[in-house]
């Protein structure tokens, strides 16, 4: 609960009126895991949209659709639509209230040319957090950088100033990531530092963000 609640709050703001049906709607699946598959992916890409766009409609701008929801199914199926470059588009996301996951199934983009899309939707993958979402969870608390971290730092020659600007260019690697971990969710952010590459580790805890190591392309003996 607690890390739904995080997500929520930097993803959605304080909203004033979450107890409405529509924003109800929205943070329970902003509060899940939402994942898309392949051919969603395509599709998605062939309309031209992001992982940014589909947040963005669990965000104020979006509005759900209660005629077009399906609420007395399992799963339930929620129709949220929303406007991007002046054009309506709108997904569909399947609530798994039992596997805390929330799944794109449909989406639409008007006026979007016609995509023949030949991958079936057998394989799933997360759909990240927008970047600057993913900032801002990072940056909730003060950091702290550990022992190992430390010990990379010298290694790399990394000044403290430059390590506490990497996440703000760099990408997050969902693959190695761990959000939703209990207690302590993590993320793996990869960039450059000093024209280097690096992959840096961050754990959000409940009073400090604590930076718990540093990886280039040289092994240390840290």
């Amino acid at each position: 609960m607690s890390i739904g609640a995080i997500f929520v709050y930097f993803m959605f703001g304080n909203r004033g009126c979450a107890w409405l049906p529509e924003n109800r709607v929205k943070n329970m699946i902003g509060e899940k895991e939402i994942v898309v598959g392949d051919s969603i992916l395509a599709v998605m890409n062939c309309i031209g949209l992001n992982n940014d766009d589909i947040y963005d409609l669990l965000k104020d701008s979006g509005e759900v659709e209660f005629s077009e929801s399906e609420t007395q199914t399992l799963p339930k199926t929620y129709y949220i639509e929303g406007y991007k470059d002046d054009l309506l588009y709108w997904a569909k996301f399947a609530l798994y209230e039992e596997k805390d996951l929330a799944e794109v199934t449909e989406v639409f983009v008007e006026d979007a040319r016609s995509c023949d899309i030949n991958v079936t939707n057998e394989f799933f993958s997360t759909m990240p957090l927008p970047h600057k979402d993913v900032i801002s969870i990072i940056e909730s608390h003060e950091f702290r950088i550990l022992e190992e971290a430390e010990c990379h730092m010298e290694f790399y020659g990394i000044s403290e100033e430059d390590l506490f600007e990497f996440h703000k260019t760099a990408v997050i690697n969902i693959e190695r990531s761990e959000p939703r971990k209990l207690p302590n969710p993590f993320y793996i952010m990869n960039g450059k530092l000093n024209n280097k590459a690096f992959s840096v580790k961050y754990i959000i805890g409940d009073n400090r963000t604590r930076i718990h190591s540093i990886v280039g392309e040289n092994p240390t003996d840290c």
